[in-house]
């Protein structure tokens, strides 16, 4: 009977659509599911009765503040469980890390002792619906929030695939800014939410505007930029994004005072304002667009660094530059987007 649970529970670890990592005590994975493969860009073949900090940690147990990397790791070691945190997973599938919302917990033997630790990694975006089932056993205050979240990002991506994608990669970049600029964890979770929502105004765009491909006219322009507003005005009626508006009105400021909607320059510009036009450009840059093709990674950061001083601001540039050294050996596999 044993033999047949545990075969039921494989099955049932198989058929679910986001990853489920499984390590022993010594910290070394001994099961990962078909999701993780698809994800996480490991073959499971080569990750099994491997260190987990080497396959998606890069050896690095703990990040730069001295915090665990791995929440899987964390609750193995301290046995602290956890539900739904924030982790930034570094896959083979993309430039720079991912970020999953995580849950863990420490498994044990009949005898109360410890014996490793499972997660179940969602994605901030695909895996809405089951996080939110998951979310709402839990907090329905939380649940609320997310549902907020989500409904944003799919009335954005109804109206424009483009900007459904690129929000979640902006968001991405503008955590891991936000984090390597040494922004508390508080702030660096804003950055994330904010590059989710940053776009919202572009609902109030016009679909033959936002999916046009050629050159727009000066009355199409105008209309664009005003999304900016138009987000700002639509999350102002959300009392727990209160500190999401000023960022999102303020994203294509830039740093020498000729951006919009009110030509703020420098230190006037919110710092994730300024983090999130570097992560939008970025984005922007290295994407298909309706009237281009994507530009190679390395003439956007070039123009990342020419601009730096002009429309963006030094430090967010050198703290990106910074970021994309260390995951530059994955440069090449990274794809249109």
């Amino acid at each position: 009977m044993d033999g047949e649970g545990a075969s039921l529970d494989r099955l049932i670890l198989e058929a679910l659509p986001c990853p489920v990592l499984v390590i022993d005590h010594g910290g070394f994975l001994i099961y990962l599911n078909s999701a993780s493969e698809r994800e996480l860009g490991v073959n499971k073949e080569e990750a099994i009765s491997h260190p987990l900090i080497d396959i998606l940690f890069q050896g690095k147990k703990f990040d730069r503040k001295g915090r665990y990397s791995s929440a899987l790791i964390e609750t193995l070691e301290t046995g602290r469980e956890f539900s739904l945190r924030l982790e930034e997973i570094k896959t083979a599938l993309h430039v720079l890390p991912k970020v999953f919302l995580v849950d863990t917990s420490i498994l044990r033997d009949r005898d109360g002792g410890v014996v490793g630790a499972c997660a179940v990694y969602y994605n901030f975006l695909r895996d809405r619906k089951l996080l939110k089932e998951t979310v709402m056993n839990r907090l329905t205050t939380v649940s609320e929030q997310f549902e907020t979240i989500y409904a944003f990002a799919e009335a954005i991506g109804a109206r424009d695939q483009y900007t459904m994608g690129h929000s979640e990669k902006v968001a991405e970049y503008a955590r891991l800014i936000a984090e390597a600029l040494g922004l508390d964890e508080k702030e660096v979770d804003l950055a994330y939410i904010c590059g989710i929502v940053h776009d919202v105004g572009k609902i109030g765009v016009p679909e033959n505007i936002l999916n046009k491909p050629g050159a727009l006219t000066t009355d199409e322009f105008k209309q664009v930029t005003q999304h900016p507003e138009k987000g700002a005005t639509i999350l102002s009626h959300i009392s727990w994004l209160e500190d999401v508006v000023p960022v999102v009105l303020a994203h294509h400021e830039r740093y020498d005072g000729r951006g919009y909607p009110r030509g703020l320059r420098g230190e006037e510009i919110p710092l994730l304002s300024r983090i999130l036009a570097v992560a939008d450009a970025f984005d922007a840059m290295t994407s298909d667009r309706s009237y281009r093709k994507a530009l190679p990674v390395p003439v956007a950061i070039n123009e990342l660094k020419r601009n730096a001083g002009g429309q963006f601001d030094p430090r967010v540039v050198e703290a990106f530059m910074r970021i994309l050294g260390e995951y530059k050996g994955g440069e090449e596999e990274r794809g249109n987007g």
